[in-house]
């Protein structure tokens, strides 16, 4: 790709919903970037904590800021449009406010984007915190670059169908053109909305890809993807929507094979997201032999949450089995490799430290991958 040596302009936004208690490591992690960014905006979804008082009172004296309350509650995605509207930069990260960023993430995208050029996304990996936001492990997401990396559009078709997903939302940086281009963020996607808007924008403009965890996501139970995905009906009225909507903004990636791979690849992170507890909730559009399997198997191995995983990836997702083996692989020697540099990181707690060569491991977070 062309370089482009213009310095990009970059905006926060943090939409919140009674979050109150992690407001204040969330923004603080924004404005004490060693380079800030251009724009900070803060969308309060209706808390009814005192969410909307704490990040007023944070962000005043910061001339970038914006405080938006919404008038009423539109949901995660909804508040994410809406925070959209406001931004005017060149590219919008949207930060969980229970999340939080590595210092040097907002440098290193402007001066990764002026060596590569300008891409539809730019993403970096990301650790996994507990509740008190101590990062245990490095979240398992596929390696596909062992150096900033700019991806075309073609190299990014194929990676989808090959992995389905290599972008960790926490370090997501979107274009902000090319996302109002698409009609921003979809919300009867729900929880999957930011991945698919990915999805489609580095099919259609290419994206950056950065081997190092530049922020830091909570682990909680029963998130915003959690609940998507265990909301079979739901989830089956999305995968419906994909095949119609998506061909119609990426036609070269939303073809009859990825739509079935996405389908399958959705249908085991719903399973996952469940614990293989409830076979009865299976759906009705959840039929065919490696389905029927599944149930039988539940019946022996249903306590066993790990060969159900292997059970359920290796019958759902067969086409997925060498690529998540190849990039896991590269993902774990790259981390190993780099355990002395990456544990200096400052979000880390001594105890984290000393696990993190051996902490490179499968989650039980409920991701699509």
């Amino acid at each position: 790709m062309k370089r482009d040596f213009g310095s990009p302009t970059i905006a926060v936004v943090i939409p919140n919903r009674n979050d109150s208690a992690f407001l204040s490591v969330c923004i603080d992690s924004v404005i004490r970037q060693r380079v800030r960014p251009d724009q900070i905006i803060f969308v309060d979804d209706q808390s009814t904590d005192d969410s909307l008082d704490k990040a007023r009172a944070i962000l005043t004296g910061i001339p970038e800021s914006i405080v938006l309350a919404n008038p009423r509650c539109l949901g995660t995605m909804g508040a994410l449009n809406e925070g959209l509207k406001l931004a005017t930069c060149d590219y919008v990260l949207f930060l969980a406010s229970n999340d939080y960023l590595v210092d040097g993430i907002i440098e290193r995208v402007k001066s990764s984007i002026v060596e590569l050029g300008r891409p539809g996304v730019w993403s970096a990996m990301a650790w996994a915190a507990d509740e008190e936001g101590h990062c245990k492990y490095v979240y398992p997401s596929p390696v596909v670059a062992l150096k900033d990396t700019y991806f075309g559009p073609d190299e990014c078709i194929r990676m989808a169908m090959k992995l389905g997903n290599w972008f960790t939302g926490t370090t997501l940086f979107f274009h902000r053109e090319s996302l109002l281009n698409i009609g921003g963020f979809d919300t009867e996607y729900r929880g999957l909305a930011d991945l698919l808007a990915a999805l489609t924008i580095s099919s259609r403009s290419g994206a950056v890809f950065c081997p190092e965890p530049l922020g830091v996501m909570r682990l909680h139970a029963e998130g915003y993807l959690w609940r998507t995905l265990t909301d079979h009906v739901g989830l089956e009225s999305i995968l419906e929507k994909i095949e119609k909507t998506g061909r119609g903004l990426s036609p070269a990636l939303f073809t009859e094979t990825f739509c079935n791979r996405t389908t399958h690849r959705f249908r085991f992170a719903a399973l996952r997201a469940s614990g293989y507890n409830a076979s009865s909730n299976f759906h009705p559009n959840w039929h065919g032999p490696q389905y029927k399997f599944i149930k039988m198997a539940l019946l022996v191995l249903g306590n066993s949450r790990k060969l159900m995983t292997m059970l359920a990836f290796a019958l759902l997702r067969p086409f997925d089995l060498i690529a998540t083996i190849q990039y896991r692989l590269i993902g774990a020697l790259w981390i190993k490799a780099s355990k002395d540099s990456l544990s200096g990181g400052a979000c880390l707690s001594a105890d984290s430290k000393s696990k993190l060569h051996t902490t490179y491991q499968e989650t039980d977070g409920h991701d699509p991958r």
